[in-house]
């Protein structure tokens, strides 16, 4: 496949001075009647993207980080500034490599919305939107993802829908975050009623390790020396996070001793990471580890 990446900073921006070309551009869609109509339309419309290569000749492109529990967002620009909200064409995909294959999980929408307005053109629970403001640049995605933008906003936003239509997600279709995919990356059978803790550290045995010392640079700020004491406390836990995999070759899961060690060594590592940097770095990773 080749290789491609779009940039797209400043896409509040970018979508509402496309909004009235979106707007003049026809009806979107008929809103799905159900739940059942939604998942219907979006598994259809979504298919011919399990191959990747359609997916580029559609005009998707990848953009921003691999999530540990999302996969990586693939942005059609084009349906995404037209404004409208249609399920039929998703303006996002979510691509991850499940054991080593290019997957489609799952597809996501999105809306720009003034304030803490919430989108209400399908038959979901508000709560199932996320929001991002600002711009989506790698930085914007990492803070967004961890709730690290504040609770109320009073200017232009995106509002973001996730539907696992091709990767069932234990925490619900819309939950933002589907934690059987550190499972299905390894080609393990992904557990039911996981502790996220658990996924979240199973997710270093895959380039994990690479997203949270992303994220901790976006949020701690940390100088050089701090950094290279995170990726050492990274380094060491995802050594020991392979220890515990054999254990799931045959058959191909994790016993109940082994996702509790993986949820313990999850607490460990953050414990440890904001214990060993600055007090200033830990300081500002205060509300990060919180929420590990």
């Amino acid at each position: 496949m080749r290789g491609v990446v779009v940039g797209l900073a400043g896409i509040v921006g970018l979508v509402a001075a496309s909004s009235l070309a979106g707007q003049e551009s026809g009806d979107p869609g008929r809103p799905p009647a159900s739940f059942d109509s939604l998942v219907a339309v979006a598994r259809a419309s979504s298919a011919p993207y399990r191959d990747p290569e359609a997916a580029i000749a559609a005009g998707y492109r990848p953009l921003g980080p691999d999530f540990p529990g999302m996969g990586r967002h693939w942005i059609n620009p084009r349906l995404l500034v037209e404004g409208r909200v249609d399920v039929s064409r998703p303006p996002i995909l979510e691509y991850a490599s499940v054991d080593g294959q290019l997957t489609l999980v799952g597809v996501a929408y999105a809306k720009l919305v003034s304030g803490d307005e919430v989108p209400d053109e399908f038959p979901v629970d508000d709560g199932a939107w996320h929001f991002h403001s600002g711009s989506v640049d790698e930085e914007g995605l990492l803070r967004g993802h961890e709730g690290l933008e504040g609770s109320h906003h009073t200017g232009p936003r995106i509002a973001l829908l996730h539907a696992w239509v091709w990767l069932e997600n234990p925490g619900g279709l819309f939950a933002t975050d589907n934690w059987a995919l550190p499972f299905a990356r390894l080609g393990l059978v992904p557990e039911q009623g996981v502790l996220p803790a658990a996924a979240k550290a199973l997710s270093l045995a895959s380039g994990g390790a690479r997203f949270f010392e992303a994220v901790i640079r976006a949020v701690g700020a940390p100088d050089s020396l701090d950094l290279a004491t995170v990726r050492l406390a990274l380094e060491r836990y995802q050594a020991l996070v392979d220890e515990i995999r054999p254990a799931a070759a045959s058959p191909r899961r994790l016993t109940a001793e082994d996702l509790s060690c993986l949820a313990d060594l999850w607490g460990q590592l953050w414990a440890e990471i904001a214990g060993s940097v600055s007090p200033q770095v830990s300081d500002r990773l205060r509300s990060l580890v919180a929420r590990q």
